[in-house]
């Protein structure tokens, strides 16, 4: 764990809709930096701070000026044709070790105000590495994406656990584009998120889905 808290990802200090916008973009222009700052997309000097992050988490490689997406950045964008930016959740939880902190603690304690939970986080950090630690521009960074992909609510002062965003999100993209009888969603195969998820029914050309198991494939293909 202490080896994963070395390796903790610095997160600029934006909203999950830039955050979106931005990997969007790549994905469709492969862009230099200079357009990428052109259309407000990027912040910081070089390479600037929404690449470099992006660079850590794997989505993203730099070949000159251009930048353009990795294998994984392309399945990310597969995925959220399908889910949207709930997916977004699975990526950070699996390669941003503050964010998975973070979304652990409110899941454990229930309901924390923001200060608590800043202390919270910080003793568990040091629990792992007497130097580590999260500072408040990236703490309110985290917890405000974690509350825009509706990870977590806020009461109030009070931010508790809602719900994991990326099962919800493929639970609402079966039901739209299949059908659900049980507890199992039967869909075409062009509308299957993870192939190795679905399994044929005949006579109707239909394949039952195990949301479950998209589930959990997602988030080990995003895993380190």
């Amino acid at each position: 764990m202490a080896a994963v808290i070395q390796r903790s990802i610095t997160f600029p200090p934006i909203r999950i809709d830039k955050i979106d916008e931005y990997v969007v973009y790549v994905a469709k222009h492969r862009p230099t930096i200079n357009m990428l700052r052109e259309g407000g997309l990027e912040i910081g000097r070089g390479r600037g701070d929404i690449t470099r992050f992006f660079e850590r988490l794997g989505v993203v490689e730099t070949r000159g000026e251009v930048v353009e997406l990795t294998p994984l950045g392309r399945q990310l964008v597969t995925f959220r044709e399908a889910v949207g930016i709930a997916v977004y959740h699975a990526l950070f939880y699996q390669r941003a070790p503050q964010y998975r902190l973070l979304v652990d603690l409110i899941r454990e304690v229930g309901a924390v105000d923001q200060q608590q939970l800043y202390e919270k986080a910080n003793i568990s950090l040091r629990q792992v590495s007497p130097t580590a630690w999260i500072n408040k521009v990236a703490f309110r960074t985290l917890l405000q994406i974690a509350a825009d992909l509706r990870a977590v609510e806020k009461d109030g002062a009070i931010y508790k656990w809602a719900a994991d965003p990326l099962e919800e999100a493929i639970r609402n993209y079966l039901s739209k584009v299949g059908v659900k009888i049980g507890s199992s969603y039967y869909v075409t195969f062009d509308k299957v998120i993870v192939k190795e998820c679905a399994k044929t029914e005949p006579p109707h050309n239909l394949f039952r889905v195990d949301a479950e198991c998209t589930l959990n494939k997602i988030y080990a293909l995003f895993s380190l």
